[in-house]
């Protein structure tokens, strides 16, 4: 269970460095642009899902934060920094994990009690992104340019 957990995560991460890699490759202003979506830019939807991994992470480790901490980026280069040590953090978190079926106990963002697995939780973040990496992809469309396939079986192709 462990290795299924820390691949579905290695995909996490993989996905989005692929799709950070394709919008380093469009204008700068995609990043900014404003569009009709969950969230206005692609830079907000990034900071919220870097915001939600790292309330996860932070729960994964015994922290009872409730709220989301918002993130706000301007440029692709500082998603990148912020992503990066964060997701590092949370496969070194990983990897010391002796079981990934431990529980984690946790209050949502309205103060109700919850208890899941490590492996749950990695699930639902791995989930998370990959709704909002298709409201990115769908933002670039939006937009005039194409997206980039972040497909599981293209990271399992790639690897």
């Amino acid at each position: 269970m462990k290795e299924w957990t820390m691949q579905l995560f290695d995909y996490h991460v993989w996905t989005n460095d692929r799709l950070i890699q394709h919008l380093k490759g469009l204008p700068e202003a995609v990043f900014l642009n404003k569009v009709n979506s969950v969230f206005p830019t692609v830079a907000e939807t990034f900071g919220h899902m870097i915001a939600v991994d790292e309330l996860w992470y932070l729960r994964m480790k015994g922290n009872s934060l409730q709220q989301i901490v918002s993130k706000s980026f301007s440029t692709i280069e500082d998603t990148v920094k912020a992503s990066t040590i964060l997701h590092n953090e949370i496969k070194d978190f990983l990897i010391n994990t002796e079981n990934v079926e431990d529980m984690v106990g946790y209050q949502n963002t309205k103060g109700d009690q919850f208890n899941n697995k490590i492996a749950e939780v990695v699930q639902h973040i791995v989930n998370h992104g990959t709704y909002h990496r298709g409201n990115i992809a769908a933002m670039i469309r939006q937009m005039g340019y194409e997206g980039v396939s972040t497909d599981y079986i293209f990271y399992l192709r790639d690897k």
